[in-house]
């Protein structure tokens, strides 16, 4: 009988034991995502923000620092969703933080562009002429019948959820336009809008392009430079980098499921996310992003920094914020 009680009372604390430590666990995690930025942004943003401005702003304010990566419309839905309730969400474009308008968030500010390349690889059977078009040495225009040819393994990302996705066929529309090629060239080089033989996650296109299953791919400049790509440079009037230029841009489009996109300047935004743990975490990475540290890293990676495009009004920002702005 002594065995029985001693075995019961072992057992019992073995289960306070265990309470009790489920419950430290708990309150651990509720103190990390109470001090924790949860940052959602567009993929092309991963080696900006995780290995530069994420440590550093760790760093600096003492806050951890958490990430989501995917193509813009894609995260925007995922917020929607609640899949991931991150307190700060960064777009290239306005429109997928306007999905998120009112209920999630009221105000953003864009910070930087990124302008649209034509990445390449260095050994593939097209590789020589493109090297040529990139120093000079053959017309740009022959980029696009190059593109168009046999065999030709293009890579681009999904329209429907990325803005990388829809500038690279807008940025088409608009080469059309510009050098006065023959429209039929859109359809042989992409065969349609969705084709998957060309769709690629984001993330994943610079590990085909390095690894030669691509003969180029559609990239931001901050991503070529990032990753050491071989790459085009794109004129303005045709990249969707230069914000002077959007009447340009925006007189071609591309038609979605969830309705027409029309070319708009790659203007990065971020935005709070409302209903979220730790807001004043989230709050506290805007900041930082937006002062001449956080906007010299971006600098730094290649992105070309703007005049701050205030949307929603400066009413709606908070007063450190808006004189961060001014600095």
């Amino acid at each position: 009988m002594a065995m029985v009680h001693v075995t019961s009372r072992i057992f019992v604390s073995l289960i306070v034991l265990l309470s009790l430590t489920f419950s430290s666990c708990n309150r651990q995690s509720d103190d990390t995502s109470r001090h924790t930025a949860y940052v959602a942004f567009a993929g092309s943003l991963a080696v900006v923000n995780d290995q530069e401005v994420g440590p550093a702003f760790s760093h600096a304010t003492g806050y951890g620092y958490q990430s989501h990566a995917g193509g813009s419309f894609g995260v925007a839905n995922l917020i929607l969703s609640q899949e991931i309730s991150p307190n700060v969400f960064e777009s290239v474009g306005l429109a997928p933080i306007a999905k998120l308008d009112p209920r999630f968030t009221t105000w953003a500010i864009g910070f930087a562009t990124q302008p649209l390349v034509v990445a390449y690889s260095p050994q593939g059977p097209f590789s020589a002429k493109l090297k040529a078009i990139a120093d000079g040495k053959l017309p740009f225009s022959t980029l696009f019948t190059i593109m168009a040819q046999p065999g030709f393994h293009l890579g681009r990302t999904n329209p429907e959820t990325d803005p990388q996705g829809q500038a690279f066929i807008i940025m088409l529309k608009l080469a059309v336009q510009r050098y006065h090629l023959s429209p039929t060239l859109m359809t042989s080089i992409l065969g349609h809008d969705d084709n998957p033989e060309q769709i690629f996650a984001e993330t994943a296109l610079v590990s085909r392009l390095q690894a030669g299953q691509l003969d180029a791919a559609s990239a931001f400049l901050p991503q070529a430079l990032q990753n050491h790509l071989h790459y085009l440079t794109l004129p303005d009037e045709i990249n969707l980098g230069n914000p002077t230029m959007a009447d340009i841009y925006a007189t071609q489009g591309v038609t979605l499921k969830q309705g027409r996109q029309v070319g708009t300047p790659l203007v990065l935004y971020v935005c709070p996310v409302k209903g979220t743990p730790s807001p004043e975490a989230g709050l506290s990475f805007i900041r930082y992003l937006l002062s001449p540290a956080g906007k010299a890293l971006y600098q730094k990676n290649g992105y070309q920094l703007i005049k701050p495009r205030i949307v929603g009004g400066t009413q709606s920002l908070p007063a450190d914020i808006y004189a961060e702005l001014l600095q």
